[in-house]
């Protein structure tokens, strides 16, 4: 699918002023990756299976044409709010900017079978584009299979803060969660293209090897009272909305490591 929506107009929105500067790793600066995130919904008289067969043309040139190292992933809503009026999002991950670069620039040449295969399937109206920053490293399986979670809230720094201030604090609530057994992992997402007037500076994704492991997530945070550990570090940090949870499958994922 990659950039299916070639004739939208994008406004760059970058909101990363000050991370390169003031958040710089000893190894040097930190990794976001490019994350791809269509809003779909289906055309009338299709459904999941359709979807399913069009994935399969992807795949099948994905194969045929040796694609780039790359991740995609169907999500679908689980608790959302009645807000949201899409079907469901089509994410897409690539290692490095290069990467999608190329492979964007390949798919768009030479996969006309696939796209129309998609578009034949969904319209997604909205295309956006995120860099993403993991956090927290989730276990295995955790946005790798089927039935996995992700909790995402929209977050804004407070007047006075900026943003290495909310990187440092939920890298210190990750480590947290790492040291009291909590699994799952933590992503920042920086809107970079598509978007227009945000009222958030970054997205906090934090991801679940499943629903059930999203249970014990929460159970953890009750027998733990983790809230005050996260207002600790938050108050007067983060202004956070109440998270929306999805459900997702894994599409394809050749990006070893990720």
């Amino acid at each position: 699918m990659r950039k299916l929506l070639l004739s939208i107009t994008v406004a760059i929105a970058i909101a990363m002023s000050g991370i390169s500067l003031s958040f710089a790793q000893d190894d040097g600066p930190p990794n976001f990756i490019p994350v791809e995130m269509q809003v779909c919904n289906y055309n009338d008289g299709k459904n999941a299976g359709d979807f399913n067969d069009a994935m399969d043309k992807m795949l099948q040139w994905m194969e045929e044409n040796d694609g780039a190292p790359y991740a995609a992933w169907k999500i679908n809503k689980w608790y959302a709010g009645g807000t949201q009026d899409w079907d469901f999002l089509y994410l897409g991950a690539w290692p490095n900017g290069s990467t999608m670069g190329a492979d964007n620039q390949h798919y768009g040449a030479t996969a006309g079978d696939a796209i129309e295969a998609f578009l034949d399937v969904a319209d997604c109206p909205a295309s956006l584009m995120f860099a993403s920053l993991q956090v927290k490293a989730p276990v295995e399986s955790d946005g790798q299979g089927d039935g996995f979670v992700l909790n995402i809230s929209n977050c804004n720094v407070a007047d006075g803060r900026d943003t290495a201030d909310a990187i440092a604090a939920t890298e210190a609530f990750a480590a947290y969660r790492d040291a009291n057994g909590s699994p799952g992992g933590t992503y920042l997402w920086f809107p970079v293209m598509g978007g227009g007037e945000e009222d958030f500076d970054f997205k906090m994704v934090n991801s679940f090897a499943s629903i059930e492991a999203y249970g014990d997530y929460y159970q953890w945070s009750v027998e733990n009272a983790a809230y005050l550990k996260s207002g600790e570090l938050f108050d007067g940090l983060l202004d956070c909305d109440v998270s929306r949870g999805y459900v997702g499958d894994t599409i394809v994922n050749t990006m070893t490591g990720n």
